[in-house]
């Protein structure tokens, strides 16, 4: 069996040219042949419209197939991996973009939860069926002319409208079979405004030490204050939501590469391997090893059933 790599960071939005549209802020988007790429994580989003081909996507240890109509997003630090079908490339709008851009993240206290929760509480995948995907493959398409005139008045404003568009579209379509996803916003205070970029640093930073005391001194408020905001606003207490962060990671780098449980352990960001153990097994429901084996015998048989095929 070939080696698997330890994942790759990136930090190079599209091609190897920057791709500023605000002076500061990122934004790409193309269309491209998408086959094979490894385990890979960057400090931006990806958001993908697939209408070619199919194959597999992993985000953060969970996978999906990927048919036409599939839109996914990856949150910055996301480790994901792409594995196309032999007999049927893949094609897709590929859209790569700084967070920020973003219009409502701040403003909208429901919008900011649910795209910071994407690929911890909902799917980092959404299908669209053939009447939907001439709607999203519209809004992909705009945002590629825009892409492309730089000489337009309000490209900019025009870029974001339509990122915000095909965002919500993907939130919407994923977020159906949730009970609560035609529950009203709540109201929004400026107190909320903290959330979308101390979520920001935490996804960035989670592989580093991180604790309330260095958090409330990096936002200019109180450690209290920082434990009751994290729980009222993310749902889970700060500790819970940086090990389950770690654990996705940590379950992926699992799945896809020959790095030994110690290593991992130590990459995502804990102190040591034993409290790793303990905290993947209540993540998970099993250790490591047996997360592993389970997914590499899974594996086997599925390959020993496509070769009888």
């Amino acid at each position: 069996m070939a080696e698997r790599k330890p994942p790759i960071y990136e930090d190079v939005v599209g091609s190897r040219n920057p791709h500023y549209i605000t002076g500061t802020q990122r934004f790409y988007i193309d269309i491209r042949y998408s086959k094979h790429c490894y385990l890979h994580h960057h400090n931006f989003a990806e958001l993908s419209f697939f209408f070619e081909g199919a194959g597999v996507e992993t985000v953060n240890g969970f996978s999906h197939r990927l048919v036409p109509g599939t839109v996914s997003f990856v949150l910055p630090h996301q480790m994901h991996i792409i594995k196309g079908d032999s007999d049927r490339h893949l094609i897709k709008f590929c859209c790569m973009f700084d967070i920020q851009l973003l219009t409502d993240l701040v403003e909208d206290r429901w919008f900011s939860q649910k795209v910071y929760g994407v690929g911890t509480n909902t799917p980092s995948y959404a299908y669209f069926d053939e009447e939907e995907q001439a709607r999203v493959k519209d809004v992909f398409t705009h945002l590629l002319e825009e892409y492309r005139q730089f000489d337009r008045p309000g490209r900019l404003q025009l870029i974001r409208t339509k990122l915000n568009e095909a965002l919500l579209l993907f939130l919407r379509k994923s977020l159906s079979a949730n009970a609560d996803a035609d529950s009203p916003a709540p109201v929004v205070g400026d107190k909320t405004r903290l959330l979308w970029p101390l979520l920001q640093y935490v996804q960035t930073h989670c592989g580093e030490k991180l604790n309330l005391k260095e958090l409330a001194d990096r936002f200019y408020t109180s450690v209290p204050y920082m434990s009751r905001f994290f729980k009222l606003h993310v749902g889970m207490g700060f500790v819970e939501y940086v090990h389950r962060l770690r654990i996705e990671r940590a379950a992926s780098m699992l799945l896809n590469t020959d790095m030994t449980v110690h290593d991992i352990a130590f990459d995502v960001g804990f102190d040591n391997s034993r409290t790793f153990s303990r905290v993947f097994r209540e993540v998970k429901g099993k250790t490591a090893t047996e997360y592993r084996l389970l997914a590499l015998n899974k594996h086997g048989s599925e390959l020993e059933e496509e070769i009888i095929r």
